[in-house]
């Protein structure tokens, strides 16, 4: 039987940085709180290292724990005020509008950090539904619904133009 070695701490730190710091951004938008982020991320990776039982998994565990991560220090942090969801009876088909790179950020930039969080798997770390099931522990039906959601309030941000008040 061969055994394979397990990653060292070092190893880790250097092949993953990058990838926790860019997901801490895209939710934290401050650099600072993204390295504060990325911080507690790699210490609460190294407190449960041991846990990982398939080191293939590693890259999407540490980015499941960023993830978390900065939407906690986002929520200690927050300063906007927060709007209730509206309930919606029409569907919006948010795939039919155009955008930049700079354009979407903007957008993400407006809306909530558990939307961005179900983005950022679904669309950036290429998950799918059923894996951003199983890695936040929630039932698929409510994944599918945050990612309606979450397109929904992004098309929203984009029919405003990516200003940051819901028009009254």
């Amino acid at each position: 039987m061969i055994e394979i070695s397990q990653p060292t701490e070092k190893e880790i730190y250097e092949g993953y940085f990058e990838k926790v710091y860019k997901t801490a951004y895209y939710i934290l938008r401050s650099q600072e709180l993204a390295k504060d982020a990325t911080h507690d991320t790699f210490i609460k990776a190294f407190k449960n290292l041991g846990k990982i039982k398939q080191q293939s998994k590693i890259s999407a565990w540490i980015t499941t724990i960023a993830t978390r991560t900065a939407i906690d220090i986002y929520n200690k942090n927050k300063k906007q005020k927060t709007y209730e969801f509206k309930e919606e009876n029409h569907v919006s088909n948010s795939d039919e509008f155009d955008y930049t790179k700079d354009e979407l950020e903007s957008y993400l930039d407006n809306i909530p950090p558990e939307h961005k969080q179900i983005l950022i798997l679904k669309y950036m770390e290429g998950l799918t539904e059923k894996e951003i099931a199983k890695r936040l522990s929630i039932k698929l039906g409510t994944v599918k619904s945050k990612i309606f959601r979450a397109k929904q309030k992004l098309y929203e941000q984009y029919q405003l133009g990516g200003e940051n008040s819901v028009g009254e």
